[in-house]
């Protein structure tokens, strides 16, 4: 059976995986927090959105269903 585009593979990139963590996660949620409180405005839209992307992902997959 051919691969629609709904059925494609995700390939793997170190820094995705890096994003899902945990400790990136509560990590970047910290920093963003701290650029907050000290008004340091460019690190905390930086951190800000690195948190997003982070908290924006699953930290783990379920595994593939096999037939």
């Amino acid at each position: 059976m051919a691969r629609t585009p709904a059925r494609r593979t995700r390939s793997y990139s170190p820094l995705t995986a890096t994003l899902r963590t945990p400790l990136a996660r509560y990590g970047f949620t910290a920093l963003a927090l701290l650029a907050l409180t000290t008004a340091q405005t460019g690190p905390f839209l930086i951190t800000t959105a690195l948190a997003a992307y982070a908290w924006r992902n699953p930290t783990s997959r379920r595994p593939r269903r096999r037939r």
